[in-house]
């Protein structure tokens, strides 16, 4: 793609994401929504203004990066880890449930037992940038609610990376005669479990020293990094680094990006220079790179590619939501929560989007599934995208207005919530 082509691309999705952006926040429904409806019009499922690509597509990983960094900045590690009991019963029970039902629904319309197995998969997954960034807007990311979603979700999301290695092995397996290396999936298993451990045993040294050695570290920032910017320069550095290494050892770039946004401590670079990072990672995230990532998941959407797949495409979608929110409840209700918080945890748990997509897109040019299957994907990806912020929303402002503890916001990581304006 020609740069020309590519500015010109950016201005149509901006303008056309801001507009209907806007038009739903009026009309009291999340931003997100709008901007994912404006891809599907200036998309090929309609006007074709705006055609995917692999130039769009790194732009939308760099909006993925952004979000889970800030999503990150606004987590505490020790709320994450209070919710961890919690957060891994529903991200069990909503994962393998749909998992399990999709497979079976799948296999019912003649698809082969891998291809069940990666639809199931699809069904499954909830993406945590989706998750991210309804929570944000709704201004109960760091929350007990939030901390449980996001926690479930990134277990969730984990999951669903070790599945996706087992099932390319055994399509593998399946083209050479060869048999499954269960030796290669533990040791990619065991490498993910050291990544993760690393991270909060990070957390946990550094609240350890948390009485002598910010103190110790926050001058070196005042005394020599006057450069400008110079804390936003070095914070992005690291993030990259987390990011790049968790994607070496098999895990997305998002997981490494989320963790190394929760492991920043205000103390550590000091209040002032946090505050001048979040405030210009809020600002490009919400800014810019928000609208362009939803508006792009409806861009990849092409309704023609359906017209020979609508059963199975309803069949499959109504199994993604019915299951997701059923299970996602069914795990909320089982580690204590009330009915109404139970009931949208089920529905933020529904999202899909952007992690979908990737998984997706792998088993596409893995040729474990084919177009049809792959446009049924993106399209369950875009519906649920939209319904977890529509269906969530009254439940949470019921909870909010009620005073529960589940919706109360921890103190946040900025003098203001930055978030808070797009609830």
């Amino acid at each position: 793609m020609a740069t020309e082509q590519l500015f010109v691309s950016i201005v149509i999705i901006l303008v056309a994401a801001r507009i209907l952006g806007e038009l739903f926040q009026r009309i009291k429904q999340p931003p997100l929504v709008g901007e994912l409806l404006a891809g599907v019009v200036i998309g090929p499922s309609l006007l074709g203004l705006v055609l995917p690509s692999t130039d769009l597509q790194v732009l939308s990983d760099l909006a993925v990066f952004f979000l889970m960094f800030l999503a990150g900045l606004e987590m505490d590690p020790k709320e994450i880890r209070r919710a961890g009991r919690s957060a891994i019963v529903i991200s069990l029970v909503a994962f393998f449930i749909p998992l399990l039902a999709g497979t079976g629904v799948a296999s019912l319309f003649g698809l082969t037992i891998v291809q069940s197995l990666f639809m199931g998969l699809l069904l499954s997954i909830t993406a945590v940038p989706v998750s991210a960034i309804v929570l944000m807007q709704f201004g109960i990311l760091n929350s007990r609610l939030g901390n449980t979603v996001m926690t479930a979700a990134v277990i969730n999301d984990i999951l669903s990376l070790i599945v996706l290695s087992i099932i390319l092995q055994i399509h593998t397996a399946e083209g050479t005669g060869a048999q499954v290396d269960f030796e290669n999936v533990g040791w990619s298993g065991a490498k993910i479990a050291a990544f993760l451990g690393g991270i909060f045993l990070f957390d946990i040294l550094f609240r350890k020293t948390s009485s002598w050695l910010p103190s110790r570290v926050e001058p070196f920032f005042k005394k020599y990094l006057q450069t400008k910017e110079a804390a936003f320069g070095i914070l992005l550095i690291t993030t990259i680094a987390i990011s790049l290494i968790a994607q070496d050892i098999g895990l997305h770039f998002v997981i490494g990006t989320f963790f190394s946004g929760l492991v920043v401590y205000k103390e550590m670079i000091g209040r002032q220079n946090f505050n001048r990072v979040y405030g210009i990672i809020s600002a490009i995230t919400f800014g810019f790179f928000a609208p362009i990532f939803f508006a792009l998941i409806g861009i990849e959407f092409n309704v023609q590619s359906l017209i020979n797949a609508v059963p199975l495409f309803f069949a499959l979608l109504g199994v993604a939501v019915a299951t997701k929110i059923a299970a996602g409840y069914a795990g909320a209700k089982l580690v204590g929560f009330n009915h109404e918080i139970s009931l949208a945890i089920g529905f933020l748990m529904n999202g899909r989007g952007m992690v979908e997509l990737v998984i997706a897109s792998i088993g596409f040019a893995a040729g474990v599934i084919d177009l049809t299957l792959f446009s049924i994907a993106v399209a369950i990806g875009l519906v649920t995208s939209i319904l977890a912020p529509v269906t969530s929303r009254p439940l949470v402002s019921k909870a909010k207005s009620r005073g529960s503890e589940a919706v109360e916001v921890k103190e946040p990581p900025n003098d203001q919530q930055h978030s808070a304006a797009w609830s």
